[in-house]
């Protein structure tokens, strides 16, 4: 954002008014919270005038690389569509201000960034960059743009070349912000996957959380759920809740039991095959499955192939 700032015309010590940043701090390791990035990106709004393709523009900066473990994660997912759901489940370890949620619309995947809450003004500045972000992240893990990809946004059009930054055609005066491509797109392979360096950097991402994230419903479920428990009942006593306030906490934090239940025998499953070679028969017995049949299906849900097909591409089956 200083950098962008600079391009403007702003002084770096204006974008870092009142922030508790010194610019001595970009360039060592200092650990920037949340609201002092809001605080920089509020000064650097206000600096530019509020002016339209800021947001882009910082959007355009953030690569893969910039989100440490998390971006190495989704190059190495077997699918966009395991890539989308990943990115969405660690969300919280990205700089992502707003929410994120993919939708089905017919024939049609949107991974719409929301914006009904404004931060101190900055709704536009937000939305452009995740935009950005999230369209530069889907060409990065591709290696190509997405075929069909389009940018759907709410804003009337600006003298800003929208198109010519996202690399895509843009329509304004939508319904939502959102980026818009067939939803075929979503089981496209790619590229770099890798399971093995995929189920190491979960572990990873899943440590990151609940050293990073403040204590919730959600997180004290999933500690739960890794020591074998899934019974609502049973998790609900343990936090000294009911069942239905479970699940009415999980669902304000945008979860959901069975969803977490899914996360944990999700990564079980991708290890047991990948790391432990067992058959499938094996895993679905070990993870409750009623048949191998059961089991196949959830995990061609998860991944979008079979556990077989899955095996096959991991490096320790080679």
């Amino acid at each position: 954002m200083v950098e962008v700032g600079a391009e403007h015309g702003v002084d770096p010590r204006k974008c870092l008014r009142d922030t508790g940043i010194t610019p001595e701090m970009l360039t060592g390791d200092a650990v920037v919270h949340g609201t002092q990035e809001l605080a920089v990106a509020a000064n650097l709004v206000r600096a530019t005038g509020h002016a339209p393709g800021v947001g882009l523009a910082v959007g355009e900066r953030l690569s893969l690389r910039a989100y440490g473990v998390w971006g190495f994660a989704l190059l190495t997912c077997p699918t966009v569509r395991a890539a989308v759901e990943f990115g969405l489940r660690y969300l919280p370890l990205t700089y992502a201000v707003t929410g994120l949620s993919l939708r089905m619309r017919g024939d049609e995947a949107q991974l719409v960034v929301e914006d009904g809450q404004d931060q101190a003004g900055l709704r536009p500045f937000l939305v452009e960059r995740e935009i950005a972000v999230t369209a530069g992240m889907l060409r990065t893990i591709l290696d190509r743009p997405p075929p069909s990809m389009r940018v759907e946004l709410r804003c009337d059009p600006t003298s800003v070349d929208f198109g010519r930054a996202l690399g895509a055609p843009v329509r304004f005066g939508a319904p939502h912000n959102a980026i818009v491509t067939d939803a075929a797109v979503l089981d496209l392979p790619l590229p770099q996957a890798d399971p093995l360096t995929m189920t190491a950097c979960e572990r990873a991402c899943r440590s990151l959380l609940l050293e990073r994230c403040s204590p919730c419903v959600a997180q004290n479920v999933r500690k739960i759920i890794a020591e074998g428990v899934t019974d609502a009942g049973e998790i609900a006593a343990r936090l000294h809740l009911s069942t239905r306030t479970l699940r009415r906490h999980l669902a304000d934090e945008g979860t959901s039991l069975r969803h977490l239940v899914d996360e944990a025998r999700r990564a079980a499953a991708i290890e047991l095959i990948t790391l432990h070679q067992l058959t499938v028969e094996q895993v679905a017995l070990r993870l409750g499955y009623a048949d191998a049949g059961a089991f196949i299906r959830a995990f061609r849900r998860w991944t979008g192939t079979t556990p077989s097909a899955y095996a096959r591409s991991s490096p320790s089956m080679r």
